[in-house]
């Protein structure tokens, strides 16, 4: 049965987006000093301390992209100034954040634009759970932003914490440590100069493997490559993992809430397949009798096929890791999972946490990943994009796409764009949240039927822009 709490407000969210001046899928990220600057910063702390009301502690983690800083420092006083102590913890993974803020503050905020090119940079806040705020509270944040804000009498204080890292480490070691052994592994870590590069090598050889370091040193710019870990930006890795003999690799994005794999043979592994894996096995450890994955929209049918092995719900959402945080919320879900592989097993999207799963899931199994993953049925996948003008009305033009599309479907859903399901496969045309562009994902059962309807998504979505 769907998960009524959750269902029940999608034309809500929906409505929410709508209105939405600032917050796109999580949080706003921008150009530095032309999207995002100081002044934006400074005023998003004001109005998340009026929000929250005098006297609250507000802890901020940050990505190491040169501007971070000059945003941390503007924010800063931005909550300061408007009454609430804010909690300086350095550079951190989100998941890191997430943690802190459910024990030692009342919200918080991260500095990062993620898998986003150097030159961007964005602001995300999470409620005191340590959640992403839900659509609802950004609305309600949105409205604090654009209002008058005045200055409180009473300033709050500066506070800092460097242990946050210490912490997370150890959290993840017990975490894997109790659900997987740890049979001894050769990984070469791809930290790509982001927050995860001080986590991930020392968090695998805590749990007794032994660890290659590459791109493994904090780079502001992420000279060695772009920080998105998709398969062609990770040539490097895949060779050095070759090359060492190792069984696997791993790389992580800018702020290291993203996990990329590699087999021993150099592989790149889709990021449902790895998602889709690591809940799997997760599940199977659970006690819990009614077993709930939440899942976006674009996400593969893989997680259909491990659902029905382990005889659990799929409920699936909007893009975004607020939403996955909701059906955990609202439905009981033990796990949320997106189409880039990120995995929710608490609050937040994980990071270096999932390289020490994976890693234990290989070490229960005996298996090689690449024997892991063949254990799975294959599905192919298109993924294209196409840019748009930023003044488009987007809603205008995914109302326009549903009457461009072969009405030859099984079903079809705009709970996030358009997606269209078929026997042998799916489309999914949505905008993107944070760049100006339309993203059209495809899958089938063969690659053939990918193209397919690939094509017929994006021939659909250009005879929609024209008659717009």
């Amino acid at each position: 049965m769907p998960c009524e709490e959750f269902t029940s407000k999608i034309d809500e969210y929906k409505n929410i987006r709508k209105q939405k001046k600032l917050f796109g899928t999580f949080g706003f990220r921008g150009v530095v000093n032309e999207g995002i600057g100081a002044e934006k910063a400074r005023r998003a702390g004001a109005a998340l301390a009026e929000y929250l009301g005098e006297g609250k502690t507000i802890a901020i983690g940050k990505d190491p992209r040169i501007s971070s800083p000059m945003l941390e420092q503007a924010l800063i006083e931005g909550i300061v100034d408007h009454g609430c102590n804010a909690l300086s913890l350095g550079i951190i993974t989100p998941n890191a954040l997430s943690l802190q803020v459910a024990g030692k503050a009342d919200a918080g905020v991260m500095i990062t634009a993620s898998h986003n090119p150097p030159e961007y940079n964005g602001i995300k806040c999470l409620s005191k759970s340590g959640r992403g705020f839900s659509p609802q509270e950004d609305l309600a944040l949105e409205k604090i932003f654009f209002s008058d804000l005045m200055k409180k009498g009473k300033k709050g204080k500066k506070l800092s914490d460097d242990g946050t890292c210490d912490r997370y480490r150890a959290h993840i070691v017990q975490y894997v440590r109790k659900l997987f052994p740890a049979e001894p592994l050769k990984i070469v870590v791809d930290g790509g100069g982001g927050s995860a590069s001080s986590v991930t090598p020392e968090t695998l050889e805590s749990l007794g493997h032994e660890v290659v370091r590459f791109n493994c040193e904090y780079d502001g710019m992420f000279r060695e490559r772009n920080p998105e870990p998709t398969d062609a930006n990770l040539e490097k890795l895949k060779k050095l993992v070759i090359r060492e003999n190792a069984d696997m690799g791993v790389a992580h994005d800018g702020d290291g809430d993203r996990t990329a794999f590699v087999d021993g043979n150099g592989k790149f592994i889709q990021g449902d397949v790895s998602a889709a894996i690591i809940a799997d096995h997760v599940l199977r450890q659970s006690k819990d009798r009614e077993k709930k994955i939440a899942v976006t929209i674009a996400f593969s049918n893989i997680i259909e096929h491990v659902a029905e092995v382990l005889g659990a719900e799929v409920i699936y959402t909007p893009v975004g890791e607020p939403y996955l945080a909701q059906v955990k919320l609202l439905c009981g879900a033990q796990v949320g999972l997106e189409e880039h592989g990120s995995v929710l097993l608490e609050w937040s999207r994980e990071g270096p946490m999932l390289a020490g799963v994976m890693a234990g899931i290989l070490s229960k199994e005996g298996k090689t990943l690449s024997e892991l993953v063949a254990s799975y049925p294959g599905y192919h996948q298109i993924k294209d994009a196409k840019m748009v003008s930023e003044n488009m009305d987007i809603n205008r033009l995914m109302e326009r796409l549903k009457h461009e599309i072969p009405e030859d479907y099984e079903r079809a859903t705009d709970m996030d764009g358009v997606r269209v399901d078929y026997s042998d496969g799916w489309f999914l045309v949505r905008a993107s949240g944070t760049e100006p562009k339309i993203r059209v994902f495809s899958e089938g059962k063969t690659e053939k039927r990918a193209l397919q309807l690939s094509r017929i998504a994006m021939e659909g979505l250009e005879r929609a822009m024209i008659r717009g």
